[in-house]
């Protein structure tokens, strides 16, 4: 069989800040604009492959403007001249080269298994392992009032989706009360998560877990800052809800570190954590072995990259729950198809590789 090179030829970048339909409020910051880098990488017999960067300095420490210079001066020329299909080689010399840039590596990662899934004719989901035709995703309720808060978990429920995920940690009483508005008004039937990203101490942890015991929580997630390990597994070996890391869990060593030392009971990974999809399969592995269930989540990104973690969602059977709704609210995305909603379930495209539109 003749197998023809797959030669990249050239990279091109295009940083996009787009306008989110709703404010956003986490623990940490808010938000009213979400700011994208694409990527668009081409080889010299004109295929054409997608990714996306969608960095938080707060998690992966870069900026957008940082992971465009990253890319400019370290990852592009790396890449330009390779083969695209020599996947875990060019994710190897992207990391030792850019180390601190994941979300810049991610748009690389990503584009070339669009390339991949393109050349194989197959969806990229089925190329890399087929676990599930869907999953279910949550969607992300930022901390606003009770009678806000009521009313988009109700839109939400109306429009079918199964699951929310509510934001909290600036006040644990204030999030209790919210929490259990929230799960009265949504039923008995919606699974609900908690995210307090790093905002709370132990003893508010605590506080808050014992108050909303009632409301049957799926999972609290990060509820303490990323750094204090020993207060994550202090508010596990205490809590009745399980505890999952998410900005403790950036790369496949801290998969293992989270796991070796019982510092959590689930994890979060993210595409522009893990450098890509191949970070994330290596990082799911190590959940694996770890006995970690994995969630996959997202930030605020394209289609492109939320299409690109829909298909790893649903390729890998290490990845049980997902909360990938960052491209829900993004205004005047520039990319269509990747993935369609049924039901609250996301369904890979059938298109080959990523199956994306892009319109720049």
């Amino acid at each position: 069989m003749l197998f023809i090179a797959m030669i990249i030829s050239q990279v091109n970048l295009f940083p996009i800040t787009f306008k989110l339909k709703n404010s956003f409020t986490i623990a940490y910051d808010s938000y009213d604009t979400a700011l994208n880098l694409i990527v668009r990488l081409e080889t010299k017999s004109g295929m054409v492959g997608w990714g996306n960067a969608a960095p938080d300095p707060h998690v992966t420490g870069e900026t957008v403007e940082m992971a465009k210079e990253v890319l400019s001066a370290e990852i592009i020329p790396a890449v330009v001249g390779r083969d695209a299909r020599a996947l875990a080689e060019i994710y190897d010399i992207n990391q030792q080269n850019a180390p601190q840039a994941p979300a810049a590596r991610a748009a690389i990662d990503m584009a070339l298994y669009d390339l991949l899934g393109q050349r194989a004719g197959l969806p990229l989901y089925q190329l890399l392992g087929f676990a599930r035709p869907q999953i279910l995703t949550s969607m992300t309720l930022g901390i606003a009032s009770i009678e806000e808060s009521v009313q988009q978990a109700q839109e939400f429920v109306k429009a079918g989706f199964r699951a929310l995920k509510i934001k909290t940690g600036l006040d644990w009483e204030e999030d209790v009360e919210r929490v259990k508005a929230i799960r009265a008004a949504a039923g008995s039937e919606i699974a609900l998560r908690v995210d307090a990203n790093q905002g709370y101490n132990v003893q508010q942890a605590l506080d808050f877990i014992r108050s909303v015991e009632s409301c049957r929580i799926e999972f609290l997630e990060q509820p303490t800052p990323a750094k204090n390990l020993n207060d994550l597994k202090l508010v596990r070996a205490s809590s009745k809800i399980p505890i999952m890391a998410d900005e403790s869990a950036l790369f496949p060593e801290d998969v293992f570190n989270l796991a070796a030392h019982g510092f959590a009971d689930m994890v979060n990974l993210k595409l522009m954590k893990t450098g890509g999809i191949t970070g994330a399969m290596q990082a799911t592995a190590v959940a694996a072995a770890g006995k970690l269930p994995v969630m996959l989540g997202c930030n605020d990104e394209s289609r492109i990259s939320i299409a690109a973690a829909v298909h790893v969602a649903c390729a890998l059977p290490g990845v049980q729950y997902a909360d990938l709704d960052g491209a829900f609210d993004i205004v005047d995305d520039v990319a269509s198809g990747g993935f369609t909603v049924q039901d609250g379930f996301l369904v890979p495209s059938e298109m080959p590789g990523l199956g994306m539109k892009v319109k720049i």
